[in-house]
C-alpha cells in the first residue's frame, strides 16, 4: 500500500511531538548537533527561532517528519537542516517526500540554483538517502561530537 503524505506549515503547537523523534543522542547530533539529550522544547525553539520555513510532514493527522532550513540565499542556493522523520515512519518514503517538498519550496520561494544538505559520517541512511536524491559531495569538514570524538561533516548539494 502506498501512503499517501501531506505537509504543511510548522506551527508552535507541533514542536514537543518533534522533541520527541530523537531516540537517542546520535539521532540528536544528526538532527541538531548543538542540542543536548533529550531534544527540549526550549532548544528546538532556539533552532526554529533562527531558521526559515520550518515544515512538517503528515500522514493522516500525525506528524512523522521534520525540516527548514538554516541558510538562505536567494537566487543562489538554500541549506536544508534540522532533518528528523518519527522512528516509526521510517523507510517508507517520509525522507524523500521531506527533501523533496523542501527542494519546492527553495525553488518556487527562493528561484534557488541549487540546494545543500550536510550529513555526519555516522548516518549512512541520510548519506545513501541524499546521493539517491542527487546530492553530490562538495566539501568534508572534520567535527567533533559530544564526546570530542572527531566526526565528518559530509556537505553535498544539487543543481536544480
Amino acid at each position: 500500500m502506498i501512503q499517501t503524505y501531506k505537509h504543511r506549515e510548522f506551527s508552535p503547537e507541533d514542536i514537543a511531538i518533534i522533541c520527541n523523534f530523537p531516540k537517542d543522542e546520535n539521532e540528536l547530533f544528526f538532527m541538531y548537533p548543538k542540542a543536548m539529550f533529550p531534544l527540549t522544547i526550549d532548544q528546538l525553539k532556539s533552532s526554529i527561532d533562527s531558521r526559515f520555513d520550518s515544515t512538517v510532514i503528515l500522514f493522516e493527522k500525525t506528524i512523522i517528519g521534520f525540516a527548514n532550513f538554516y541558510e538562505v540565499i536567494e537566487d543562489q542556493y538554500c541549506s536544508i537542516g534540522n532533518v528528523i522523520v518519527n522512528p516509526i515512519y521510517r523507510g517508507k518514503g517520509v525522507g524523500t517526500y521531506l527533501i523533496n517538498i523542501m527542494e519546492k519550496k527553495a525553488i518556487s520561494k527562493y528561484k534557488v540554483k541549487e540546494i545543500h544538505i550536510s550529513c555526519f559520517n555516522q548516518n549512512v541512511t541520510g548519506l545513501l538517502l541524499y546521493y539517491k536524491l542527487g546530492y553530490v559531495l562538495y566539501e568534508i569538514e572534520k567535527r567533533f561530537d559530544k564526546k570530542s570524538v572527531p566526526v565528518a561533516l559530509i556537505k553535498m548539494k544539487k543543481k536544480v
